[in-house]
């Protein structure tokens, strides 16, 4: 089962001469078809652990399904976007590998961990004698603070999230980092953006893997893959998962969540059109059904190419304008649903 998937980079341009041979994933319209995009009342949200690959949220029946350039990328009026922290709105510094080898050699040194199947790594340490949870605890800071005294922002993140403000766009952190590694990541945006307000908040909510729903919660919101996260923020937002676009860099943590979710727009960002380490140590399934999961609706190679995409949408959305309703005589905002041709021939030429 194979899945191209469409890079959008300043050589876009040149595939508008070939538009025969483009191939786009499959769109949050497939993913809606087959009763993905729910409210957040009725979504049922699976109990098991957030590493398991095979809890599917909800099933897929229908994932194998021919692709046509006419399927909607981002949702034609987005409410805001939820974005990934390292590898995303940072360049990527964390040494995944070096985190799976060390956690897992306190995991094999561990009387419990011994005898458990290699999982997650941020799932794994629960599982732990204390001691255990401890030695992990150590290995997370110590990797995490070493990512955070060499955090260099994403090129073209400033100029994004600046964008997104003035558009009037929410904006959002979802991340299985730590809230005060997020604080000075959004402080260097700050600094980045000249902004000297200490009132003014660029992301809002920040849901990282210690933040709780309610604080009165015993246990903090399941990390991605599971959709939690995503589901808690359109709640604050008061918005549908369908109205969201979700940004990052890790098809199987954050396009599974976006996809879990019913998000508008699942967004992998892939630098460069390369794939870098991004794997926390779960397995993944390759059924179908599994594989489009993790796919997304739109690659880009930088956050400057997705700006441009959002430019367009919302360039759509002032051209449809407000309309009349024909029923009601009501004033409604219509949008058409920007295709992928629309996104390269309108802003990449």
């Amino acid at each position: 089962y194979h899945i191209t998937t469409m890079f959008l980079s300043p050589a876009a341009a040149v595939l508008l001469l070939l538009p025969t041979a483009l191939c786009f994933t499959s769109s949050p319209t497939s993913r809606n078809s087959v009763g993905n995009t729910v409210g957040l009342d009725n979504y049922s949200v699976n109990e098991e652990d957030a590493s398991s690959s095979t809890s599917l949220i909800p099933e897929l029946n229908d994932a194998s399904r021919s692709i046509s350039s006419n399927e909607q990328l981002l949702p034609s009026s987005p409410f805001g976007v939820i974005f990934d922290m390292d590898g995303t709105l940072i360049k990527h510094s964390i040494n995944f590998a070096e985190m799976r080898q060390r956690i897992y050699e306190v995991v094999d040194a561990d009387p419990i961990g011994k005898d458990l199947e290699k999982d997650c790594v941020l799932a794994m340490p629960q599982r732990l004698t204390e001691e255990g949870q401890r030695k992990c605890h150590e290995v997370f800071v110590d990797i995490e603070q070493r990512a955070v005294d060499n955090m260099q922002l994403q090129d073209g993140g400033a100029e994004l999230v600046q964008f997104l403000m003035e558009s009037g766009l929410k904006t959002a952190v979802l991340t299985r980092n730590m809230e005060k590694n997020v604080a000075h990541m959004m402080e260097l945006y700050k600094n980045e953006m000249s902004i000297n307000d200490d009132d003014v908040t660029i992301f809002d909510p920040i849901v990282a893997r210690n933040t709780k729903a309610n604080p009165g919660d015993d246990e903090p919101l399941k990390s991605k893959p599971n959709p939690d996260g995503i589901l808690h923020i359109c709640k604050l937002w008061g918005c549908l998962p369908s109205d969201v676009i979700f940004v990052g860099d890790s098809a199987n943590d954050d396009m599974s969540a976006a996809n879990r979710a019913g998000c508008g727009g699942a967004v992998l960002l892939q630098p460069g059109g390369c794939q870098l380490d991004t794997d926390s140590g779960y397995a993944v399934g390759d059924t179908e059904a599994e594989i489009m999961e993790r796919t997304p609706s739109l690659c880009v190679e930088s956050l400057s190419d997705l700006k441009l995409c959002i430019e367009s949408v919302l360039d759509e959305q002032e051209k449809n304008g407000i309309v009349q309703s024909e029923v009601s005589g009501e004033e409604v905002v219509t949008c058409t649903p920007l295709t992928a041709f629309q996104l390269l021939s309108r802003r990449l030429v």
